[in-house]
C-alpha cells in the first residue's frame, strides 16, 4: 500500500482521469441487457460499496471514526467514489440511451450524461457530503425504477412507487449511519436537503413525463401501407423508396387512395416475463387550432423476453390529408417512441410496393 501511496502521488493529476475512464471501460466491456440479473446485481454491489465509503467518509469528518487505518487511505476514497459513479452514471447511459426518445424524455437522459461528465471534474469535492448524498440519491433512483420492474416482470405506478421508496429509504439510512451518534450534526440538514431535493426532483421530472420509461426500449417502429402476422414473424407493405434513399424503411410521406389503411408497426423491447400494455396515440396537427389532436388510443399486450423487441401494429382508417404522429406510450403515458409521417393524395401517382420481413 505505500509503494501505491507513492505511484498515487507522483501521478496524482493522472489518476481520476485513469479512474473515470476505467468505470466507464469497465461497463463497456460487461454490461448486457438490462434485464440480465448479473449486471444488476453488480451495480446493485456499486450502490452498497458506495454507500459504506459515504458512510465511512461521513463519520471521519464528524469525528467518529478514528482508527489509524481509516485515516491512513483517506487519498483512496475519493478515487473508489469516482470509479463507483463513472460505472454508475456510464451503464444508467447506455440503458436510457435504449429508452429515450427525441421529446422531453431527452432531458433526463442529458442529465446523467451531465453527471457523468461532471464526475469526472468534482474529484476534489467528492469528500462533501450533501453533494455525496445528491449524487448518491440520483444513483439510487436511476436503479431502483428500472430494476424493481424486471425483478417484479410487471410495470406500473406502483413499481415506480415502490422504486422511489427504496432509494429514500436507502438515503435515510446512510444519513442516519453518519449523523445518529454523531456528536456534530451540523452537516446533516444540508446533506437531507440537498438528497431529499435531489428526490424531489426526480419525482416531478417522472409526474410531467420527462424520464425514459425504463425497462422499456421501442427498438424499430414504422408506418405502412400493410402489416400482416405470418407465422412467427411478420410482413410489412410500403411504397417503394427512390433510389436516392434505399435505405428507408418506412413511409415519411403516406399516400392516400380510396379506403387505404395507415398501418403502425412497432417492435418494443422488454424484460423477460415482464408484461404490460403498449399504446399507439394517433394524432393529427390541426393547423386551424395549432396543436396536436389525438384521434386514437389503441393497445396491445406485450410479453418480453425476444432481443429484437415484442411486435405488433395498430392501423387506422379515415385518414385526411396533412401532418400525423403516432406516440408509442406504457400505460402511464410515458413516451416510447414518437413516428411521424404526412398523409398526401395519391391522385394519378402510380404506387409501387415492397415486402419486409420485420
Amino acid at each position: 500500500m505505500s509503494k501505491l501511496a507513492h505511484l498515487y502521488h507522483r501521478y496524482e493529476k493522472y489518476a481520476a482521469v485513469v479512474c473515470f475512464f476505467g468505470g466507464i471501460l469497465y461497463d463497456s466491456l460487461t454490461l448486457g441487457r438490462i434485464d440480465r440479473l448479473a449486471d444488476n446485481l453488480i451495480l446493485l454491489a456499486y450502490l452498497l460499496v458506495l454507500g459504506g465509503l459515504i458512510v465511512l467518509i461521513g463519520r471521519i469528518q464528524t469525528g467518529q471514526s478514528r482508527h489509524a487505518r481509516f485515516l491512513q487511505y483517506q487519498w483512496l476514497y475519493p478515487l473508489a467514489i469516482q470509479f463507483l459513479l463513472g460505472s454508475l452514471f456510464s451503464a444508467y447511459a447506455v440503458f436510457y440511451f435504449q429508452s429515450v426518445s427525441l421529446t422531453r424524455t431527452a432531458v433526463f437522459f442529458g442529465l446523467t450524461l451531465l453527471l457523468l461528465v461532471a464526475n469526472e471534474l468534482v474529484k476534489e469535492r467528492l469528500t462533501n457530503l450533501p453533494l455525496l448524498m445528491g449524487m448518491y440519491c440520483f444513483s439510487l433512483f436511476s436503479f431502483f425504477i428500472f430494476f424493481v420492474p424486471v425483478l417484479l416482470h410487471t410495470m406500473n405506478r406502483w413499481t415506480f412507487a415502490l422504486g422511489v421508496g427504496l432509494s429514500a429509504l436507502a438515503l435515510a439510512g446512510v444519513l442516519a449511519a453518519v449523523f445518529l451518534r454523531a456528536p456534530d450534526r451540523t452537516g446533516l440538514r444540508p446533506s437531507g436537503l440537498v438528497g431529499g431535493g435531489v428526490l424531489a426532483l426526480l419525482l416531478l421530472l417522472y409526474l410531467a413525463n420527462w424520464i425514459p420509461p425504463v425497462p422499456l426500449a421501442l427498438r424499430t417502429g414504422g408506418i405502412y401501407h400493410r402489416a400482416e402476422k405470418q407465422g412467427v414473424g411478420y410482413r410489412v407493405e410500403m411504397v417503394r423508396p427512390p433510389r436516392h434513399l434505399f435505405w428507408k424503411k418506412s413511409e415519411e410521406v403516406f399516400y392516400l387512395r380510396p379506403g387505404d389503411r395507415a398501418y403502425c408497426f412497432t417492435a418494443v423491447f422488454a424484460p423477460t416475463d415482464l408484461h404490460t400494455t403498449l399504446y399507439h396515440q394517433w394524432q393529427r396537427y390541426d393547423e386551424k387550432r395549432g396543436e396536436w389532436v389525438q384521434t386514437d388510443r389503441m393497445g396491445y399486450p406485450v410479453s418480453g423476453g425476444r432481443e429484437g423487441g415484442y411486435r405488433g401494429f395498430t392501423y387506422k382508417q379515415a385518414l385526411l390529408p396533412g401532418d400525423w404522429r403516432v406516440d408509442v406510450e406504457n400505460p402511464e403515458g410515458q413516451l416510447l417512441g414518437r413516428l411521424a409521417f404526412r398523409v398526401e393524395e395519391a391522385g394519378d401517382r402510380k404506387l409501387e410496393f415492397i415486402s419486409l420481413e420485420r
